[in-house]
């Protein structure tokens, strides 16, 4: 076993003898890649960086997010004028629970996913 850090999270990974190539930091889930250099062992990040990488958890729960905020003020937010509050209410909560479940299979696939990567 070899023992190395993530080149951005700097936390220790240990990896085994004689792999390379492409990898996921088990803490950060940011990719690298492992050189086998028998003189000069380096973690590179070349080409992994990538400032705009939003995870799929992270979109669910600002999906979830904004349904708990949609549905207490949609009322205020869909107002039609002359019609009646529970039609606003109506309508803030099938807004809500749209967005809600879009967070939920968003959450979903992201479980899934990560389960496959292994």
């Amino acid at each position: 076993m070899v023992e190395i850090q993530c080149p951005h999270c700097d936390e220790d990974i240990e990896l085994e003898d004689d792999v390379f190539g492409l990898f996921d930091c088990p803490h950060c889930d940011e990719e690298f890649s492992w050189e086998d250099d028998s003189d000069d062992r380096d973690v590179s990040n070349e080409y992994t960086t990538n400032p705009l990488k939003i995870s799929g958890i992270k979109v669910g729960l600002g999906l979830l997010l904004v349904a708990a905020i949609v549905w207490p003020v949609g009322p205020a937010l869909f107002n039609a004028g002359a019609s009646t509050a529970v039609y606003d209410n109506v309508i803030s909560f099938l807004v809500s629970f749209v967005i809600f479940s879009a967070g939920i299979s968003v959450l979903f696939a992201a479980g899934i996913m990560k389960l496959l990567r292994g």
